[in-house]
């Protein structure tokens, strides 16, 4: 596996942050559309609370992927609970914007304080 990794620092953690794999992005835009259709005829209150649930949701998704590409001997749905139940919001946003950029999936606007630095090939 070639996949880019980065190292964050969230509060007094350090965590490894791995690219997603082609399929995982595949996977990462058909879960979006499914959430969209989720969405579709609310209103109001219910459109607001829908789209936070779903915006948690999707960084979760993300980054349990990606920390799953570190350690493919855990189940990555056990990983997706665990960040859903204990990451923050600031904590999910810094690491989406790593796995994004790393991924090649973040835009232009969205990186440019950041080439790469940190990231490093991953060799197994």
């Amino acid at each position: 596996m070639f996949l880019n990794k980065k190292t964050i620092h969230l509060h007094d953690k350090t965590v490894v942050l791995y690219e997603v794999t082609a399929l995982q992005r595949a996977d990462y835009f058909d879960f979006l559309v499914e959430k969209e259709k989720e969405s579709e005829g609310l209103e109001g209150a219910a459109l607001t609370a829908k789209s936070i649930r779903t915006l948690a949701e999707s960084q979760a998704w993300l980054v349990s992927r990606s920390l799953w590409n570190g350690d493919r001997e855990r189940d990555v749905d056990e990983i997706n609970s665990e960040v859903s139940a204990v990451w923050g919001k600031s904590a999910l946003e810094e690491a989406v914007a790593s796995i994004l950029d790393i991924s090649g999936m973040a835009s232009q606007s969205d990186n440019s304080d950041d080439d790469h630095e940190d990231a490093e090939p991953l060799e197994k």
